[in-house]
Parts: structure tokens; sequence; C-alpha cells
């Protein structure tokens, strides 16, 4: 098992396409050995691949289009999924170590994306959400991305669209599900995340 820069596992079959720097396609012979590489792969490593691709364009493309820094993409997302949380919440949510997503909300906080009110029931804890320019914000990254995700679809034959769209419907509620699952679920207290225990 290899594991590419992006902390993503990779199947060995996969192992020296990373290794040489540039996944893009240079000559005809190169994206011929791709094609016959992407059809020897299992599942699992497809759904990577898919992922990995997907993650590495949004993040390229949030940056130059929305003057977004990732980490900032990625909090701003998960305030306006799911509403004012503290900050232990949302950094076992995004999955950053606390001290990280406290800067990162601290930035956030400076430009007036986010900001911190203090619990009704506890003065003590704060929670975070988004302020007007920060829902502001995450419509424009949102709208970003899913003209990325139109494109991506212009490269596939439109009687396809259907199939895929209900293929990732499909595949989201399966992950919901196992995210919801008791092995799963016990992760968030230090438990296994892949549940081999």
């Amino acid at each position: 098992m290899f594991v590419a820069s992006s902390n993503v596992a990779i199947d060995n079959k996969m192992k020296d396409m990373y290794t040489r720097g540039n996944p893009v396609a240079k000559s005809n012979e190169e994206k011929k050995r791709r094609s016959e590489m992407t059809e020897q792969l299992s599942t699992g490593a497809l759904l990577r691949e898919v992922a990995r691709l997907h993650v590495a364009l949004q993040r390229t493309c949030v940056a130059y289009c929305g003057g977004t820094t990732t980490t900032q993409c990625t909090v701003l997302t998960e305030l306006g999924r799911s509403g004012p949380v503290t900050l232990a919440a949302l950094s076992r949510r995004i999955g950053f170590d606390k001290s990280w997503t406290s800067r990162a909300v601290e930035n956030l906080v400076q430009e007036g994306l986010v900001e911190k009110v203090p619990s009704k029931e506890d003065r003590r804890t704060v929670r975070l959400s988004l302020t007007a320019a920060g829902a502001e914000r995450l419509t424009d990254l949102n709208q970003t991305l899913n003209t990325l995700a139109e494109r991506a679809f212009d490269h596939i034959p439109a009687a396809q669209h259907a199939s895929v769209h209900e293929a990732l419907e499909l595949l989201q509620q399966a992950l919901l599900t196992i995210t919801n699952e008791d092995w799963y679920t016990g992760s968030n207290e230090g438990g296994s995340t892949c549940g081999c225990d």
C-alpha cells in the first residue's frame, strides 16, 4: 500500500503514477497507459482516486477563484452545514486538531466571517457561527464548487448524467449510513475509525 502526499492510501498499481510527480498525461502513450491502469483499479482504489482528484481540483479552484484557503473553506462549509457549534465540536467534525481549528477560526473572526457567541445555557461556552459576510462567502464558495462539478459533467456524455447523479446519491447514502454505525460513532471517543477492532 502506498500513501500519497494527501494521506490517501493508494493501491500499489497507482504508486508509479504519483511518484513521477505529474499526474497530467503528456502524450497519447501516457494517456493509453493511464486508461489501462484505471480499468484495473478496484472499486475502493477508484473511489479514493476520484476523491483525491476532486479534492485537489476543489482546493485549486477555491484558492484561485474564491480567494479562500482550504482550511477556511472547510470551516465555513462545516459551520454552514451544522449551524452554531463549539470549537471542540467543530474540530471533531472537520478532523483538525483543536489548536489548528482555533487558529483558523481566529483568522475568520478577524475577517468578519465567523462570530463567537456565548452559550445561553453556559456562559463559559462559546459557540461559533457564520456572520452575514461569512454566509455570503459560503454561498460564493458553494457556487464556485458547484460550477466545478458542472465542468466535470461537461466531460461525461449527457446520456450518462442521470446515471452518474444517481450513483453519487447512492454512494452518499451508503457513506452516511456508515457514518452513523456504532463502530464509527465510537471513533469520536478514541475508538477505531476503520472498524478493524
